[in-house]
């Protein structure tokens, strides 16, 4: 999302940019982005500042891709302490990722700098898939570029991160941050000097800059005017009034999505009394198998240490984490953090038919139910189909960690993504301490048809939300001002539409369920409350509900004949707001309500107690006529009303 919005942003830069005062003849600068926060008086000298390339770029010496990371280092600093008021800070760019994962000699001048856009957080949140059908034929797909539509309604990247078309942007400009100055070259080991008399010299993370290989003949002081170059200002004069009002963002209209008229949609009412909660026709205690919760950890997300899924009318697949110690010999390969146990239970007689223990090399996700009672399984470097009877029926080899997996509710296609490193472990550890979190990686995506066969590749980043696959097309997500956000849709064949706009004081959380239908979670604006929503693939709302401060989980599926669908809330005895840490010790309790998916009447309500911290213990029946429910203490069946 924040890279789109850049790299559109710096195109339009650096075609203004002026090629005989910053770059050598026939040559682009570089274009980058500084990774983190940069504050005089937080630094020291031979501190490492890091940036990262924006838009790829070839020199006869270097390829840097995009995501490429650049290394500089603090020369000089001088923080503005009293009674010293001026501040200073020298860098010198050094090292960078010339086509590999280590650092190499690569010396750059760093020649202008501007400011971030007014908000970084805005843009696509939401990978777009490479695919279009060919003819309107589901199923052959071909590799497609990133698709940004004519009309400015429906284009996915935002007006906002348009940059000010700046006539010529020269060697040392500082845009839009006030009372900088840039000196290029004229500092220690080549480095070049950013300073400010009043304040302390400050960037802020996603600050833009234009850098040129050391070596390239540049015009510098000699070109300059006397006294040095101009401080940063807003330069409005500079900027054509035309061009003005094109980067001015367009107001979206008013949310769209909460259109609701009954019968085709209804909104999910507040829970009665216990009695007229539905009542379990039977349990299953499993902790002879080795099931035993973890009440007491804490986590930021629901975690996935317990799934359910039906294999057939009578065949439940049970699967949780027995939390047994992994072997040293396991951990030091690398390949095994966790085993996950997996139990086939006739829901009929309560007796297990199956067992087997998957090893898994990471904490996500790691079971997917598909179509005609088979489930996709993360094991050890590799993804299984399983059938009934736990049957092997086939095998996708991965080549990296998996990062995600997602699935039209159809079962049609298949996008899986596989994470790959931009760095060396060495690199990697400064990186994540310099930004005090995982810094940004490649993903490659594969997208498979209803026989796993690869279909179509491209490569993704880490940062953003994995695709939400319906039926007909994919769904993004993508950000805009005023805590407004839009959901669109581009069809196999490549026709792209808006599907709902709406207001979110959090970020949105997106899903697709069977039938064909779009989960929705977010905030609301005014009480800061959780609210969740199902539209239909064309946007009209199917069920409507909002959420107390107490309820902090939301999930939802479909069942396999497509005509029902279960919403999942979690109730914590204390207030959750949205971002806060989780805790199921605090978990009081988990409502699950099943809705028929025609129309969106309620079928049948359910409250367990003990929930785990779990987002997938729960299932419907292929056939919609049972929902199993696994808490803390047991495995519970519950029969749904017919039509």
């Amino acid at each position: 999302m924040r890279i789109l919005g850049i790299a559109a942003a710096l195109a339009l830069c650096c075609a203004t940019v002026s090629a005989e005062k910053i770059a050598k003849p026939g040559s682009d600068p570089i274009q980058a982005e500084l990774m983190a926060d940069l504050h005089a008086r937080l630094l020291k000298v031979g501190q490492t500042v890091f940036a990262r390339v924006t838009v790829e770029w070839r020199s006869p010496t270097c390829h840097l891709s995009n995501g490429a990371v650049l290394e500089a280092h603090v020369v000089s600093v001088v923080p503005s302490i009293k009674p010293v008021k001026a501040s200073e800070v020298g860098l010198a760019f050094t090292r960078a990722q010339c086509g590999d994962l280590k650092m190499g000699p690569f010396n750059l001048l760093l020649s202008a700098i501007a400011a971030p856009p007014d908000d970084p957080d805005l843009g696509i949140l939401s990978e777009s898939l490479p695919v279009q059908a060919m003819s309107g034929i589901k199923g052959s797909i071909v590799l497609n570029s990133m698709r940004i539509s004519n009309d400015p309604t429906l284009n996915l990247i935002s007006a906002i991160y348009l940059f000010p078309m700046i006539p010529r942007m020269e060697m040392g400009d500082v845009y839009r941050i006030k009372g900088l100055k840039l000196s290029v070259g004229t500092g220690p080991e080549n480095s070049s000097i950013l300073t400010s008399k009043d304040h302390d010299v400050a960037l802020e993370k996603h600050s833009m800059f234009l850098l040129v290989p050391a070596q390239w003949s540049i015009a510098r002081a000699s070109a300059e005017p006397e006294g040095g170059q101009p401080e940063s200002s807003e330069t409005v004069a500079r900027t054509p009034a035309a061009a003005r009002a094109e980067a001015r963002p367009v107001q979206p209209p008013l949310n769209d999505v909460d259109l609701c008229a009954p019968p085709q949609c209804n909104v999910a009412l507040p829970s009665g009394n216990a009695n007229d909660m539905g009542r379990a026709t039977g349990t299953i205690s499993i902790r002879d198998l080795g099931y035993s919760p973890r009440p007491q950890r804490d986590a930021f997300n629901f975690v996935h240490d317990e799934a359910l899924a039906y294999l057939g009318p009578r065949e439940l697949l049970v699967a949780f984490n027995p939390h047994e110690l992994v072997s040293r010999d396991a951990q030091r390969m690398g390949s095994t953090v966790r085993v996950i146990r997996a139990a086939v239970v006739d829901t009929q007689t309560h007796q297990v038919k199956h067992t087997v223990d998957w090893a898994l090399p990471d904490h996500r996700q790691y079971l997917w139910p598909l179509s005609n009672g088979r489930v996709l399984v993360h094991v050890g470097s590799e993804l299984r189909v399983y059938g009934e009877g736990l049957q092997i029926q086939n095998r996708v080899p991965l080549d990296g960690p998996l990062a995600f997996v997602r699935v039209t509710p159809d079962g049609s296609f298949i996008a899986l993504g596989v994470l790959h490193e931009r760095h060396t472990p060495e690199l990697h550890a400064q990186l994540r301490e310099n930004l005090n979190g995982d810094p940004e990686e490649d993903v490659n995506i594969l997208v498979l048809n209803s026989n796993f066969e690869t279909i179509a590749k491209s490569t993704a980043r880490s940062n953003l939300m994995a695709p939400t696959l319906l039926n007909e097309g994919q769904v993004t997500l993508s950000a805009q001002s005023n805590m407004r956000y839009r959901i669109s849709m581009v069809t196999w064949d490549n026709h792209t539409s808006v599907v709902a706009r709406f207001t979110s004081s959090c970020t949105p959380e997106l899903s697709s369920i069977a039938p064909d239908l779009i989960f929705l979670v977010s905030c609301d604006k005014s009480t800061q409350g959780r609210e969740y929503r199902v539209l239909r693939r064309d946007g009209k709302l199917a069920l409507k509900g909002d959420s107390t401060e107490n309820d902090c989980g939301h999930a939802a599926e479909g069942s396999a004949n497509q005509e029902a669908f279960v919403v999942k809330i979690v109730q914590s005895s204390v207030p959750v707001p949205p971002g806060a840490p989780l805790n199921a010790e605090h978990f009081s309790s988990e409502e699950l309500r099943v809705y028929r998916a025609a129309d969106g009447k309620r079928l049948l309500a359910v409250r367990a107690g003990s929930p785990s911290l779990s987002r997938d213990g729960y299932a419907l029946a292929p056939d919609a006529s049972q929902l199993a429910v696994l808490t803390r203490d047991q495995l519970a069946f519950y029969s749904v009303p017919g039509k």
